[in-house]
């Protein structure tokens, strides 16, 4: 049998791998150095199934920050931590803390079978990739239930020149925005319905604007189309196609 090309995204793990290593030596993703991380939990928080039991799966689970939390604040046992960097991975594998295991992996081959975890978290990932659409077949492929995504919401994609290397690059690494219609047809896509959106603007969450709702709602218009948008997907019987041996 003739050898094949393998497509953009079965490269893209390794091409990246290089930044996300790189990544995990000088930054700690977790909520005391990422402002962003109260909203995004916040939102998950909202989205969390009331039946949720067993081990769930978090996949670009960064340090765990948001693992150990779901693990503590729902019915989950405990969690699995997936990321892409292998040294984030190693950096907590010595033990198991606070309920998670973390393990090294690819979100284009999530290292599971079939319909393995009750839910499966993702959280602003799928923004970043070149083929969100595999992304969400391999989320979608290992749940048994559910699958809670976060993305930002109708984000401006843009490009911008790095000085060093004279290339262009995704500014933040956003390759994708998202809206609802969007992230129902790459569910429907995957194989999973939308169970439920949830939408956090953070300066919306800020107590002022929950005293003063007519400031709020003055200047919704202008911040309507931002912030994060969670949506929790279920997962059609027999809905994800079965990974290919």
């Amino acid at each position: 049998m003739p050898a094949t090309t393998p497509s953009p995204a079965e490269n893209t793990p390794e091409l990246y791998r290089e930044f996300y290593e790189y990544e995990a030596d000088t930054y700690l993703i977790s909520g005391e150095h990422e402002e962003s991380w109260k909203h995004r939990r916040t939102l998950v928080h909202r989205l969390l199934p009331g039946d949720l039991t067993g081990v769930i799966l978090d996949a670009g689970c960064g340090d765990g920050a948001l693992s150990r939390d779901v693990v503590t604040n729902s019915g989950a046992s405990r969690a699995v931590g997936m990321d892409l960097s292998v040294r984030r991975s190693e950096r907590h594998t010595a033990s198991e803390r606070d309920g998670v295991m973390f393990t090294a992996g690819s979100i284009y081959d999530i290292p599971f079978d079939d319909d393995t975890f009750p839910l499966v978290l993702c959280t602003d990932l799928l923004e970043h990739l070149d083929d969100p659409g595999r992304a969400f077949s391999e989320l979608v492929r290992v749940s048994s239930r559910y699958v809670l995504i976060s993305v930002p919401y109708c984000i401006q994609i843009e490009k911008t020149l790095c000085p060093h290397c004279k290339k262009d690059y995704f500014l933040y690494g956003h390759q994708h925005s998202f809206g609802k219609e969007g992230v129902t047809e790459h569910a429907h896509a995957a194989g999973a319905d939308v169970e439920r959106f949830e939408h956090v603007i953070p300066m919306f969450e800020c107590r002022r604007y929950k005293w003063f709702p007519p400031l709020k709602w003055l200047i919704w218009d202008h911040f309507k189309n931002s912030g994060t948008l969670g949506a929790l997907l279920r997962k059609r019987p027999g809905g994800s196609p079965t990974r290919s041996a």
